[in-house]
């Protein structure tokens, strides 16, 4: 246990995995790390931020289906 505010967020630096408890004005109190907020990117943006596709052409995804198909049926 800390005995201060500040060496329990110094050790939450160090330990941020950690809760950590110390004493204010004659109380026992915990602080911990929460997750930031979640960062919500649409499709596009993803798609955006990978660039343009450099694979296979469409006519060669569906020969491969195609032959997928085949064998599964087999």
């Amino acid at each position: 246990m800390e005995k201060t505010l500040d060496e329990a967020l110094q050790r939450l630096k160090r330990e941020p995995g950690e809760p950590v408890r110390a004493t204010v004005e004659g109380m026992i109190v915990e602080v911990r790390v929460v997750p930031g907020p979640l960062v919500i990117r649409s499709a596009a943006d993803v798609f955006a931020e990978i660039g343009p596709w450099e694979g296979e052409t469409t006519e060669e995804m569906f020969k491969f289906l195609a032959e997928a198909r085949r064998q599964g049926s087999q």
